[in-house]
């Protein structure tokens, strides 16, 4: 995929259990109350069983009811609490292994050096999970400690998305890059032609610039897309060959002092997401 630059780049305007102590008698097996037993402390613990209890025990079968979750955490918030935040922690360690080794899969192949620093954002994420499942590497499950009280993996919900941002910076700098793209819209053009994209710059006074700032406002776009003018940013929309506004903006490129080589940055980043679409 190949990304024609047709204007100049102007900033834009925008525990253990016990076993039960023997019956003592023929009436404690019907009176409901098993004999006390000692405990360890020389302390006298009685044990009331129910009606059901002792049939069951003069039977022989003993069954169990276990408990659902938040019933567990009513009768013990304290355990449940506990075993939410073990649950949460080795969740987390599982999850940053899991994303340290996709995002270099993703850096290898965007082609994006280890010393700039990555941000994903909505449909992004997706594309990672994909990536990373194409090569063998499984996402970890959120556990049912932690699904029971009502969390839930952001960001697979962010996965289906309209639109995903992949941001780039240069470190120690304060330069950035940030390509929002139209998910269905890169998906579609992926199974096409590869003709040519065009990189707009959105500058005032320009014919084109109040349309396509627009498009990408009031589209797919606009909530991912930065389109203050603050720090001197520069804005691009890119579309689908056309220039007009009626043309198609598949992405829009925000640059913060990174100008000169937004272009070359922008359009491989979008032949890359371009491939992933076609593999996924």
């Amino acid at each position: 995929m190949s990304i024609t630059d047709v204007t100049s780049s102007t900033p834009a305007a925008f525990g253990a259990s016990a076993k039960p102590a023997p019956a003592k008698g023929p009436d404690a097996a019907t009176s409901g109350t098993a004999p006390p037993t000692i405990g360890r402390n020389g302390t006298v613990d009685t044990v009331s069983l129910s009606p059901d209890a002792v049939r069951a025990m003069k039977a022989g079968v003993i069954s169990f009811a276990v408990p659902k979750a938040s019933d567990a955490a009513e009768r013990d918030p304290v355990a449940a609490g506990m075993d939410a935040v073990l649950a949460r922690r080795d969740y987390d360690l599982k999850q940053a292994d899991y994303m340290r080794e996709a995002m270099g899969m993703l850096r290898q192949t965007l082609n994006l050096p280890e010393d700039q620093p990555i941000v994903l954002g909505g449909a992004a994420h997706g594309l990672l999970d994909k990536l990373a499942a194409k090569n063998g590497l499984s996402k970890p499950e959120l556990p049912d400690a932690l699904r029971a009280p009502g969390v839930k993996d952001l960001f697979a919900e962010d996965a289906d998305a309209g639109a995903g941002v992949i941001g780039v910076g240069m470190p120690n700098s304060g330069k950035e890059l940030q390509v929002v793209f139209d998910r269905l819209g890169l998906a579609g053009r992926s199974a096409k032609t590869d003709n040519p994209l065009r990189m707009i710059a959105l500058k005032d006074g320009s014919d084109h610039s109040g349309p396509l700032l627009g498009a990408i406002k009031g589209g797919t776009l606009g909530r991912l897309t930065d389109t203050r003018p603050d720090q001197g940013a520069s804005l691009w929309a890119v579309t689908d060959g056309g220039e007009g506004p009626n043309a198609r903006v598949l992405a829009s490129v925000r640059s913060v002092g990174m100008d000169d080589t937004a272009t070359d940055m922008a359009a491989g980043l979008l032949k890359g997401l371009k491939g992933l679409f076609a593999g996924a």
